[in-house]
């Protein structure tokens, strides 16, 4: 059976709306201070996590947080990210969990690694290799060493780069809009 033309407008809509989403945590991103950069940084991070598409029996029932594991070298940077303590990422409260070593406690959902971490994300990756948890950092070359997500600066905007591949091998998908608002798309 066809869909009918107005069958199709609510998903159109929500494919837009995401992508405003999404697009609004991008333009926030321009920063004037560490601070703001930092605070920029977290709120694309969880702006992100609402489009993952996680496998079945990822969470223990409907209202399970989603663990975000934080590790940078700056305060600023935990600051930041502290601040999205509950905030919702979908119907999911993120629950957020700053680590002081690259060894992350197993449960994170998201992690994430700052480039104030000092840590090269080639080393940190590989400690983290087989874990179904979405990859996203800010050091250059992170999605070419096999992260998924590369926060990057363009003329004082946070951007992003999505590597596919290491998406769907951790068995995670990510909204098509997110992918049309990336700067580049690996796959």
């Amino acid at each position: 059976m066809a869909a009918s033309p107005s069958h199709g407008r609510p998903r159109r809509g929500r494919l837009v709306l995401a992508a405003l989403a999404l697009a609004g945590g991008m333009t926030t991103a321009n920063a004037q201070s560490l601070g703001g950069d930092a605070a920029a940084k977290a709120k694309l991070v969880a702006t992100l996590s609402r489009f993952v598409q996680w496998p079945p029996g990822t969470f223990e029932h409907e209202a399970a947080p989603l663990r975000l594991c934080v590790y940078a070298g700056s305060a600023t940077v935990e600051r930041a990210f502290e601040n999205q303590q509950n905030a919702l990422a979908g119907t999911r409260p993120l629950q957020v969990v700053l680590i002081q070593t690259p060894a992350a406690p197993k449960g994170c959902h998201i992690l994430f690694l700052d480039d104030s971490a000092g840590l090269g994300p080639d080393r940190w990756l590989r400690g983290h290799a087989g874990e179904a948890a979405f990859t996203i950092g800010t050091q250059d070359g992170f999605v070419s060493d096999g992260g998924m997500i590369e926060i990057v600066r363009v003329d004082n905007t946070l951007r992003f780069d999505v590597n596919l591949l290491a998406l769907h091998e951790a068995g995670l998908g990510i909204h098509p809009g997110v992918l049309k608002l990336a700067r580049q798309v690996r796959q």
